[in-house]
């Protein structure tokens, strides 16, 4: 008995090595997905981007835009003309946070017993995110003042506080984390169901020994890659309409942006992922090796989705990588329309690189079908 058992511990081992793709996959991407996840929630969040709008043009407040630049956390990033410009930074997800610094700043300081104002404004669609960089720029405004009174020589606490600071947080008032997790949920939970179900297609009818009949219909290798993708696209897209009634209605997640415009996005996202799907399905020889090409890959597009961490926080050559994932694409589109009202405007540049993606990839899966089934 033991010698059958260490035979076919062999066999399975030889089979192993003979699929040296799917071993590498299997024996480096977790590792990798470890160390990427290891070193961004290691590293604290940093040099996030401030947007700095100085009205004022004085001395006084580059100091304070100096002084906000020196926190670790913080970066100012962008120096805005006007308001509509820096609302835009954090409308589009450029800024973190934004400061304006009215005119007659340095004259308000200069006047005893006025205290000069400044606006704060933070985007909390990522309420982690938005606290941190509040926090961090309160404090720079507090650092400054104490600066600024001790040069005075107030040493009072109360007359030390020259700068009065206003607050305002876009978006997320609340600073809930549940809008931010649900909608990234909400999108991972359609791209998972998607990329499942275009996967298994193909494989699936060569499994049962069922692709022979179909190989002998009158369809043609497109005509029946379409005919395998369609049913996906409704499961994808059905499966995407009842998660958003359950995320907006169950748990309270806002809408503010257009429905027709991310259903439209979505629509295109799950196109995309059933390329993917199908590219995978013509590689796989069993469902069984599909769906495990697909939990592959589905680790690779968290890592570097920004499904997990911010995708700030990976290596430089790691975020362009990023940049050609679909779905760190599609979170944005998610958490853009749903949280923060955005539209088409602000989310083109998403869709055209999913759209870029997803026609290489249908490529690929295309000529590849067809050396495959041929």
């Amino acid at each position: 008995m033991f010698h059958r058992i260490v035979n076919l511990v062999r066999k399975e081992l030889l089979q192993f090595r003979r699929d040296w793709l799917m071993t590498l996959f299997i024996l480096t991407l977790p590792v990798l997905q470890l160390m990427l996840l290891a070193q961004s929630t290691g590293s604290r969040i940093s040099g996030l981007c401030v947007a700095a709008l100085d009205l004022d043009r004085s001395a006084p407040s580059r100091r304070l835009i100096a002084t906000l630049d020196t926190r670790r956390e913080l970066n100012v990033c962008y120096l805005p003309h006007t308001l509509a410009e820096t609302n835009a930074l954090l409308d589009r997800g450029e800024a973190a946070l934004s400061i304006v610094i009215p005119p007659g700043f340095a004259s308000e300081l200069a006047t005893f017993g006025e205290r000069a104002t400044v606006m704060l404004v933070g985007d909390a669609a990522n309420s982690v995110v938005g606290r941190i960089a509040l926090a961090a720029a309160q404090e720079a405004v507090a650092s400054f003042s104490r600066d600024l009174a001790r040069e005075a020589g107030i040493l009072t606490a109360s007359s030390a506080k020259v700068v009065e600071l206003r607050t305002a947080i876009h978006f997320n008032p609340a600073l809930n984390l549940r809008f931010f997790a649900i909608s990234a949920q909400v999108g991972f939970i359609v791209y998972q169901v998607t990329l499942v179900v275009a996967s298994v297609g193909l494989a699936r009818e060569r499994e049962l020994g069922t692709l022979e009949q179909l190989m002998v219909m009158p369809l043609r290798r497109v005509e029946l890659i379409i005919g395998k993708a369609i049913p996906a696209l409704v499961i994808g897209m059905l499966n995407f309409a009842i998660l958003l009634t359950v995320a907006i209605f169950g748990f309270g997640l806002p809408m503010r942006g257009s429905f027709p415009l991310l259903f439209g996005l979505t629509l295109l996202f799950v196109t995309v992922e059933i390329c993917y799907g199908v590219l995978i399905s013509t590689l796989a020889r069993t469902q069984q090796q599909a769906v495990l090409f697909v939990f592959v890959l589905a680790m690779v597009d968290m890592a570097f989705s920004g499904y997990l961490v911010r995708v700030k926080n990976l290596p430089t050559g790691l975020q362009a990588v990023a940049a050609i994932v679909p779905f760190r694409h599609y979170l944005d589109i998610i958490r853009g329309v749903m949280l923060k009202g955005a539209g088409w405007e602000t989310l083109w540049p998403h869709a055209v690189a999913m759209a870029m993606m997803g026609a290489l990839v249908a490529l690929v899966a295309v000529r590849n079908s067809s050396r495959r089934l041929d």
